[in-house]
């Protein structure tokens, strides 16, 4: 199998420690910096574009076919700090599982936005309708079918709500528990996916309004008549059991691998933007 990663990344990118002649992938860097200091001699591709991380990546895979080559193709932002070991496990797990999109988890130093993709250690993956627009893998056959969503907007909100919905109800998508990445920035320090500034833009909301990532999310989610819930559907235990997210057990395996930092607050929250386990 053939893997690919396409990274929007600028001057501060830690993509660098994913090369390696032991890397069972190729990596792409799509550049929108102001001076590429970084090695780009064992590269796939080296591809400079000013803008935000979908407009470029819309820019790249509209431009370019070789990605066809591949068998799954993964879209990081340039603050995951991993390594070359994980990142070889997770496309393992990726096709031993045959998941159509799916992302590693984010270990317990993590910044993160939605409980749901937090590192559970009662499981080697638990399979959802949701994963994040920051580390999203899909399969070729998948990626033929969304990659044109990436003109929709600026910041990509809504587009991890749109995928999942194109696909259907039987797409196996699924988070990976048994690789974990560590997220190194706070959420929406770089102009969540829009880049340091915010791009003065009209918008049915009011004429002459900056056009923030809140406000692409309900044109996209008007658009699509999204429903914007996440939801655990269930996960394959560490004993290799796969369990319903109905399941009495699932729900005490969930409680006992989650993030301490969420079991502290004693609010595990199974509704919107955390965990819903009922189907």
């Amino acid at each position: 199998m053939k893997n690919l990663i396409v990274v929007r990344c600028g001057d501060n990118s830690l993509h660098e420690k994913w090369i390696s002649p032991d890397a069972n992938y190729d990596v792409v860097v799509s550049y929108f910096g102001n001076e590429a200091k970084f090695d780009l001699e064992h590269l796939r591709f080296f591809h400079p574009y000013k803008g935000s991380k979908w407009e470029g990546l819309n820019d790249f895979f509209q431009g370019n076919d070789f990605w066809r080559e591949y068998d799954a193709i993964w879209l990081p932002d340039d603050d995951i700090d991993t390594d070359v070991q994980t990142l070889n496990k997770f496309f393992d797990l990726f096709h031993l599982y045959k998941f159509d999109i799916a992302q590693p988890s984010l270990d317990t130093r993590s910044y993160f936005s939605w409980a749901l993709l937090l590192q559970n250690t009662s499981f080697k993956y638990r399979k959802t309708n949701f994963v994040e627009v920051m580390i999203p893998c899909f399969s070729k056959s998948t990626f033929e079918k969304i990659y044109p969503t990436f003109s929709e907007n600026k910041s990509g909100w809504g587009l991890d709500f749109l995928w999942p919905q194109m696909l259907g109800r039987e797409a196996n998508i699924a988070v990976v528990d048994e690789v974990s990445v560590f997220h190194t920035r706070p959420v929406g320090s770089a102009g969540s996916g829009m880049g340091k500034k915010i791009i003065s833009k009209k918008s049915f909301f009011s004429k002459n309004k900056e056009l923030t990532p809140t406000d692409e999310l309900k044109i996209i989610a008007k658009k699509y008549k999204l429903v914007q819930k996440v939801r655990c559907i269930g996960g394959l235990d560490n004993n290799g059991n796969y369990k319903e997210a109905e399941d009495v057990k699932f729900k005490q395996l969930y409680l006992y691998g989650c993030d301490t930092r969420l079991l502290e607050n004693l609010k595990i929250d199974f509704g919107l933007n955390k965990l819903e386990l009922e189907k």
